[in-house]
């Protein structure tokens, strides 16, 4: 068995548990600049927030010019007012945008340089974010991207119309508050879009080639909670039973994908999704089931595991028709859910396929290469081109 480690937040999970926010932010300090989703922002949630952390004497600076897929230049921007304001911490509260864009404030708030020079690429030498780095306590309110649980935080440049990530430890949440009520107001398709996208982080954590026992034990059960939970998510947002579930499926594949890198759809997906400004969720929703059936023979016995856990009765075939059936069953979620994407559907054009490839093939070159299936660069166009 090779070596590995594991890294985690500190988890509090269950409904109501925002209602322990203020104490646990008092303990960080007593001024936190507040990172608020701007739909959250616009609900009484946020006034709540703000109530609960005044109660512990923590003042806020609450910030919710906050974009989908968040400009790194903003993150720049609003790290001087956290530094103007003398903050002490960061209490990120949305989906993935939201925390990441906390985690970038946490950053530069307290270290020299700029959002994007702390992020990993190959046409600089990345910053390392220092020991004065804020801490984060992270308020996820969709069942998505679990940035809660990660040392990952992806920004946008719109400059040169890329993605890129900062990594590194010292931005894992110092507390995750992992709250399943407060994604109860999350709208139908948002809800399949970051369900899919659970289902990503925590198959990809599974088949990267170099995967830890570990990664795969809590990707497995991820996608186990996925596969019974979403559809009944997706039906009724009421339901109280699907929206815990996913919420924690949700936390598990982030403290997966930690653990084990983003393979080929999150690569291909990020690149066409800086390029064209796509969400998230839907640049991996585009790609990963086409991806799935193009792999599964790469590797039998991981795609095998993935469709039994998706559904238990897979169990009983033979084990190639087993991994044959995980690509089945993917395509058949994205029926259930109603899951229709093409990376057309946001602006990509047949033209823009060799530019994104190359992005692809230099700032995500890590997760193609630990990608059970090994594709060189016309491979890659051939799969933009069959999501087009």
């Amino acid at each position: 068995m090779n070596e590995f480690q594991c890294r985690v937040p500190k988890v509090l999970f269950g409904s109501g548990r925002i209602e322990s926010l203020g104490v646990l932010a008092s303990e960080l300090g007593h001024k936190a600049f507040l990172a608020v989703d701007p739909y959250i922002d616009s609900s009484d949630l946020a006034d709540r927030l703000v109530r609960g952390l005044d109660r512990a004497s923590v003042t806020t600076t609450r910030y919710s010019k906050i974009e989908p897929d968040p400009d790194c230049f903003a993150v720049d921007e609003a790290a001087e007012i956290t530094r103007k304001n003398a903050c002490t911490s960061v209490i990120a509260v949305g989906g993935g945008s939201a925390i990441d864009f906390g985690k970038g404030v946490a950053v530069v708030a307290a270290n020299p340089g700029t959002c994007w020079q702390y992020t990993r690429r190959t046409d600089h030498t990345p910053k390392i974010p220092g020991p004065d780095t804020l801490p984060v306590i992270a308020v996820p309110t969709t069942a998505g991207t679990g940035s809660e649980a990660t040392h990952f935080a992806v920004f946008t440049n719109p400059k040169i119309r890329e993605k890129s990530t900062i990594v590194s430890d010292r931005i894992m949440p110092r507390i995750a508050l992992v709250d399943p009520e407060l994604t109860f107001s999350c709208p139908r398709q948002l809800t399949a879009l970051t369900g899919v996208d659970v289902l990503a982080h925590s198959l990809e954590a599974f088949i990267n080639i170099k995967a830890s026992p570990f990664a795969k034990m809590v990707a497995i059960e991820a996608i186990h909670l996925v596969g019974r939970y979403l559809v009944r998510t997706v039906k009724d947002g009421e339901d109280r039973e699907a929206r815990e579930n996913m919420a924690w499926a949700s936390t598990l594949a982030g403290i997966a994908i930690a653990h084990s890198n983003p393979t080929l759809p999150h690569a291909l997906g990020q690149a066409a999704g800086g390029f064209i400004h796509v969400p998230h969720g839907a640049s991996v929703a585009a790609c990963l089931p086409h991806i799935v059936r193009l792999s599964y023979d790469a590797d039998p016995a991981s795609f095998a595991e993935l469709a039994a856990a998706l559904d238990p009765a897979a169990r009983d075939l033979p084990l190639n028709q087993r991994a044959e059936r995980s690509a089945d069953l993917l395509e058949q979620l994205f029926r259930d859910i109603d899951l229709k994407v093409r990376f057309s559907d946001f602006g990509l054009k047949e033209e823009h396929i060799p530019r994104i490839t190359q992005i692809a093939l230099t700032g995500y070159s890590t997760g193609i290469s630990l990608h059970p299936k090994q594709l060189d660069g016309a491979g890659i166009e051939e799969i933009y081109r069959a999501c087009l």
